[in-house]
């Protein structure tokens, strides 16, 4: 294993570890109840076809590509991990969400440390890759 990928797995392997974290924990609440992250993981890519805060979800797969370009792709990892913490964050901006297949939705009250982990999975994988790019410019243009 070289520099590069010693300094890099960090980044990944953090990141991973508090996007599982997160799964074991609630992520925000409604009037009515708390959602488990691992549900909401697991069933959100059909609340994306709701629109509005079901979008967020769309945060995971871009997260996921970040993981996987880290190393082979740095700079498409890059912009994976900017879409997934914007698409992560932009959950704040929503107050309430598509509760129940009847269309009904439910004020959102709190969040919990479930959203806030996957959150820091997120950054964590966008300091990782401009850390990584800044490294390798520095590489590139002579500087150390």
């Amino acid at each position: 294993m070289n520099l590069k990928e010693k300094l890099r797995n960090p980044y990944i392997i953090t990141s991973q570890l508090l996007f599982v974290l997160s799964l074991t924990q609630k992520c925000y609440c409604t009037t009515s109840t708390c959602a488990d992250s691992i549900m909401v993981l697991l069933l959100g890519w059909f609340a994306v076809l709701s629109g509005g805060a079901g979008l967020v979800w769309l945060a995971n797969p871009l997260l996921i590509a970040s993981w996987l370009t880290f190393k082979t792709k740095l700079k498409w990892s890059m912009w994976f991990s900017v879409g997934a913490t914007l698409i992560s964050l932009w959950f704040l901006l929503f107050d309430s969400i598509h509760a129940s297949e009847t269309g009904q939705h439910q004020q959102i009250v709190s969040y919990k440390a479930g959203y806030w982990l996957w959150v820091l999975s997120n950054v964590t994988m966008l300091v990782g890759t401009f850390a990584g790019m800044l490294k390798e410019n520095n590489k590139n243009s002579g500087l150390r």
